[in-house]
């Protein structure tokens, strides 16, 4: 795609993009229009719930703006902001889009506006920094799973799989936050409720937003 090299795509002001929206009696055109150009200018995301067309909607775009920053030093790309209001979703779902935040060398910032409970959660500590804001919160648990009529050997090979699911997601907390073993033993059994200072004390959040970023 030849647009993905062309920055000066990048560049536009976002009062001229909101100009350029306008008819002659100063009344936007289509609001709708308006947001998502401007989030792909400013390159904004918004997160809700989680499925598997988001999280591949998610990482394409994450990729997108990777490649248009092909060549472009680290310390001076233009942050990528992921804003989560989140009671979660799909467990593999949130996995790739916190995997696809891991590996974008394009700064991604995760910013809790009310909620990241769950698999939201999860995508929150994927980001490079991550921000809350005053009264949002947050929800650990590990999950929940059903499994419909089926044998036992198939009911086994599905235990075995969420276990080992289980132990990795155990691993990428405890590798993403301050969160012991010890602790992570205690609230691991039930939904673990908490605020942004909380969040600040286990290093799941850097900082408590006073203005917008």
């Amino acid at each position: 795609m030849a647009f993905m090299d062309n920055r000066e795509l990048f560049q536009v002001s976002p009062t001229d993009l909101i100009k350029s929206c306008m008819n002659n009696t100063s009344e936007l055109k289509d609001l709708e229009c308006v947001s998502e150009r401007w989030d792909m200018l400013e390159r904004v995301m918004i997160l809700n719930d989680i499925d598997e067309a988001v999280s591949d909607a998610i990482a394409h775009l994450i990729r997108f703006w990777n490649q248009a920053d092909k060549g472009v030093p680290i310390s001076e790309r233009k942050p990528i902001k992921l804003y989560i209001d989140s009671c979660g979703g799909s467990l593999v779902g949130a996995l790739t889009i916190a995997d696809s935040i891991r590996m974008s060398k394009t700064p991604v910032y995760t910013i809790n506006m009310g909620a990241a409970y769950s698999g939201g959660l999860l995508v929150f500590i994927a980001g490079h920094k991550r921000f809350g804001y005053k009264s949002c919160s947050f929800l650990f648990h590990e999950g929940s799973t059903t499994i419909g009529n089926v044998d036992a050997g198939k009911f086994r090979n599905y235990a075995s799989y969420y276990e080992k699911l289980i132990q990795r997601m155990k691993g990428y907390i405890l590798n993403c936050t301050k969160i012991t073993e010890e602790e992570y033993k205690e609230i691991r059994n039930d939904d673990y409720w908490f605020f942004i200072e909380e969040a600040l004390d286990k290093g799941i959040c850097d900082e408590i937003l006073e203005e917008f970023i």
